[in-house]
């Protein structure tokens, strides 16, 4: 019997494209990003070193003493506020043997202790306790075996960010234009504070899935979610829908998106609108009157989305009052083909303990961790990783063309802004989540 003959796949833009792994101007992205385990390597390196990620807001760590524990990229890390108010990221490892000395997920404490062989160390980090200290004889320099510390910590809205490169561009800088859709979440009112600790769960797929999806994946929505719309759960338009982009240069993207005519705010209770008007500018003000959902993606990993439900009653709300909850999360790799979700919920200090409950709930059932969108999504990016296992799947360059060509010229209040009234729905966001990825891969 003769051999079955196998062809080769043919490689849609193959000649044409800009990288051996992302081509932005063709919209086509290489699967091999989401298995390659050398990729996976590489990104850790270039990636998780070298940008600002975040590990903390400050309300989980509000006194001096308060710590949590969190990861940046696969490095386990400490990041605790000591006796002077700083807030500092410390890998979790004992310089002695590389043993974490905290394994705890969050506490009080003035000390870390590795359980190992007994050095300690301060809240501030500094090496203050060697078991057996004279048999070193003079040997063993404590002041320079504190724990590593990294260099750059910084803040926006409570939202802690740290950097292990002391070269790299502020937080400021990084986070760029982004800050303004930043301050509609985080900057609205007083403070925002977290709804308890995160959930945390394990998926069987790459990080770079869910990162892309929040940052700007708009049609899913009637597909995979199609259920609230064959279900009528969506309730009467209030009006002509409203919906714009945000890309920056540093790979964030955000869409916003609600109704034209609505008095909306996010449904979020009306009586946190003065703090609203004292707080936000007055582009700001006005378009947060048509915008029921925020969601998007700071590169690399940390993803957010506000969603407000106009199904009044359904998420344990009074009658005749809309619901709306925000949840942060990050995608925490763990392989190519494995991430930890690590999911907050947040809602804002000064609203009324009923409202604070309902947004749980409404969080809960939708976006917590058996939330009926949360687990349509998971499904998704796992079977999209199972699928590209494979060496044939591998040859294949996966399609991100919609809307490839559209240009929105309209006035903004920031460049990095566009409306969808003329552009309509578009894999632009996608294409620059990937197109930066790989900018930073590929540099040495």
């Amino acid at each position: 019997m003769r051999a079955a003959k196998i062809h080769p796949i043919k490689q849609n833009g193959r000649g044409a494209r800009e990288g051996n792994l992302v081509n932005a101007r063709e919209g086509l992205v290489n699967p091999r990003i989401f298995v390659d385990p050398e990729i996976y390597r590489q990104e850790q390196e270039r990636i998780f070193t070298r940008t600002w990620l975040y590990v903390a807001h400050e309300s989980e760590i509000p006194q001096s003493g308060d710590f949590v524990t969190r990861t940046m990229g696969e490095d386990g890390v400490i990041v605790a506020r000591g006796t002077d108010g700083k807030v500092r990221v410390f890998l979790n490892a004992c310089r002695h043997r590389g043993m974490p000395v905290c394994r705890e997920d969050m506490g009080k404490t003035s000390s870390f202790m590795c359980g190992y062989h007994g050095w300690r160390f301060s809240i501030s980090g500094e090496l203050i306790g060697v078991p057996f200290f004279e048999g070193y004889q003079g040997k063993l320099d404590k002041e320079s075996l504190g724990l590593h510390q990294a260099p750059c910590v910084d803040s926006y809205h409570g939202l802690i960010f740290a950097n292990w490169d002391p070269d790299g561009e502020t937080l400021s800088d990084y986070l760029g234009e982004m800050r303004w859709t930043l301050d509609l979440l985080f900057g609205r009112t007083e403070a925002l504070e977290v709804v308890g600790p995160p959930m945390r769960w394990t998926v069987d797929t790459n990080w770079k899935l869910p990162a892309a999806n929040f940052g700007g994946d708009g049609t899913h929505l009637f597909t995979t979610h199609g259920f609230r719309w064959d279900l009528g759960l969506e309730g009467k338009q209030p009006g002509r829908r409203a919906g714009y982009r945000m890309i920056t240069p540093n790979g964030h993207t955000a869409s916003l998106s609600g109704f034209l005519d609505g008095d909306l705010c996010l449904a979020l209770p009306k009586e946190l609108r003065p703090e609203m008007e004292s707080r936000l500018t007055r582009e700001q003000l006005e378009m947060m009157k048509s915008l029921l959902i925020i969601v998007g993606n700071v590169f690399p990993n940390m993803s957010f989305l506000n969603s407000g439900q106009h199904t009044p009653g359904e998420w344990g709300g009074a009658e005749g009052e809309a619901v709306s909850f925000l949840t942060l999360r990050q995608w925490q790799p763990r392989g190519p083909d494995r991430m930890e979700v690590w999911s907050w919920c947040f809602v804002d200090k000064n609203a009324s303990a009923q409202w604070k409950e309902a947004s749980r709930q409404c969080y809960l059932r939708i976006f917590g961790m058996a939330g009926v969108f949360e687990q349509d999504d998971m499904e998704n990016w796992v079977e999209i990783s199972r699928a590209l296992r494979g060496p044939v799947a591998s040859r294949l360059w996966l399609q991100y063309k919609l809307g490839l060509g559209s240009v929105s010229h309209e006035p903004r209040p920031v460049p990095a802004l566009r409306s969808l009234e003329h552009s309509g729905f578009s894999e632009e966001s996608e294409r620059a989540f990937y197109s930066h990825w790989e900018k930073l891969i590929t540099q040495a």
